[in-house]
């Protein structure tokens, strides 16, 4: 005969609720961390040494073409309107991709919101810089097309953590070229601003 022992056991009524800092989570690369919870205190505080250096190597990846001719013709197109429709000049993406060709880039990807990124390097908000691309990822599906995918060059980082940018097609189906300062990344519910470098 054997016997089998149960335990059983309630926490206390007056336990307190733990409290959990996902603060540091926004700090983190998108690839190769391991997660790591900060409870308390510093917001690294937790974070695995390799974490930070890879934070460290993602902000100094320099672009591969020459941002100031990228921004200057994208700066020359302000104001102007092109055809927009699938790959048509006007479109967000395509005005992006003129602009970073135009400096050299070699952004060669295409066919969605993702694979159009495969030469570049994913970046944070905290790292970005003029010359980056934020494109609008739909979160339960980043390779479809759907309403809401947006596309804006960054061509100035303000002291106040807001950025300058060019975009185009905005309002949707204008294919006007606009500039906004002060702005700041206003993705729509299910959606994620995505940092990527030449």
């Amino acid at each position: 005969m054997s016997s089998v022992t149960f335990a059983f056991g309630a926490a206390p009524s007056f336990a307190e609720t733990p409290v959990t800092d996902f603060s540091s989570a926004a700090l983190q690369p998108t690839t190769g961390v391991t997660q790591s919870l900060a409870t308390t205190g510093d917001p690294l505080a937790g974070v695995a040494i390799d974490s930070i250096l890879a934070m460290e190597e993602v902000a100094n990846v320099p672009h591969g073409f020459d941002v100031k001719a990228a921004i200057a013709l994208a700066e020359e197109e302000i104001g102007t309107s092109r055809p927009t429709g699938w790959s048509q000049p006007g479109e967000c993406i395509m005005s992006a991709q003129r602009w970073i060709v135009a400096g050299g880039g070699a952004w060669t990807g295409g066919g969605d919101p993702v694979s159009n990124y495969n030469n570049a390097t994913r970046m944070t908000l905290a790292t970005a810089a003029p010359g980056d691309i934020i494109q609008y990822e739909f979160m339960s599906s980043p390779t479809s097309w759907v309403t809401g995918v947006h596309t804006v060059m960054i061509t100035g980082v303000n002291d106040d953590g807001t950025f300058t940018i060019i975009q185009s097609n905005s309002p949707g189906g204008s294919g006007l070229v606009s500039q906004e300062e002060n702005w700041v990344p206003q993705s729509p519910a299910g959606f994620e601003a995505a940092v990527w470098r030449f």
